[in-house]
């Protein structure tokens, strides 16, 4: 164990064996340090936050503040953080509202510089937070998520696992598994199709998300037949996701955005003529 001569650590902490604490850091009465964790200058962990083992937490970072809420309550819940999570410099991850309740980040996640997780927000493993994503509260991420820079989430939103969102994206309705979302319309544009064969899904596997994700939002089924007809023919597979995912979402969901019908360009009669006048000239 190694603990600055500047920071602040108070006796009613748990630091367990191997934990590194930099200068001017402080670690409130209520917070648990996992082993091998390793924590930087000026960052702040509050009481109620547990940290798993070998945990690297960057400059300024500050876990466990309360909710940004008009009316906090006077009881809040834990902030737990999962093992092998780093957290880059300016990360903030805030309290729950009730002491029943957890914000959680589960194992080996990435935030990077300056994202935010608000209160009561569930995220999971192997999650990469780019630089400023803002979660909302009660957003719910799931593993192997990846959202761009600066990516919205509006509360109560849910982004399923192995979903990718773009840089900027404003997400404001349920993002499903498997999908890669546009930034600039946030709109769904295909399958993540690189973070699904770096998850190690099989061909088939992947055959199976590309025939469930046509029946879900080309071929027109009213909502509930869409459901049916995706428990049914994807039985036993991980494309079953999607009817789990779609009959449990409150919020609705993102649509898919459809490329327009791609069409020739007309120029002037003028313009067309002399057009061909020149390839003429140089054949």
């Amino acid at each position: 164990m190694s603990i600055h001569p500047m920071a602040l650590v108070s006796p009613h902490a748990q630091v367990h064996n191997g934990v590194e604490i930099g200068p001017f850091s402080i670690v409130e009465a209520g917070a648990t340090l996992g082993q091998d964790c390793q924590i930087a200058a000026n960052v702040v962990i509050k009481s109620g936050v547990t940290l798993g083992r070998e945990c690297v937490v960057h400059e300024n970072t500050v876990i466990g503040g309360l909710a940004q809420h008009t009316s906090p309550t006077e009881e809040p819940g834990n902030v737990i953080v999962g093992e092998r999570c780093t957290l880059r410099e300016n990360v903030t991850i805030h309290r729950p509202l009730h002491s029943v309740s957890e914000t959680r980040l589960g194992n080996d996640c990435f935030l990077m510089a300056g994202a935010h997780v608000a209160h009561d927000c569930f995220v999971g493993n192997n999650v990469i937070l780019t630089n400023n994503v803002l979660l909302g509260g009660h957003v719910h991420v799931g593993d192997r998520a990846c959202l761009g820079g600066s990516v919205a989430v509006h509360q109560f939103c849910r982004i399923g696992r192995l979903a990718m969102i773009g840089g900027c994206a404003r997400v404001v309705q349920d993002v499903p598994p498997f999908v890669l979302a546009d930034g600039e319309s946030a709109l769904i544009v295909g399958l993540n199709r690189i973070g699904l064969r770096r998850a190690g899904f099989d061909r088939a596997q992947v055959k199976s998300l590309k025939e469930a994700y046509r029946l879900v939002y080309r071929e027109g089924l009213p909502f509930d037949e869409m459901i049916a007809a995706v428990e049914t023919q994807f039985a036993g597979t991980p494309a079953a996701e999607f009817a789990e995912f779609f009959s449990t979402g409150r919020r609705g969901f993102v649509q898919e955005r459809r490329s327009p019908v791609r069409g020739a360009i007309r120029l002037h009669p003028a313009a067309e003529k002399e057009s061909v006048e020149g390839r003429r000239m140089a054949g």
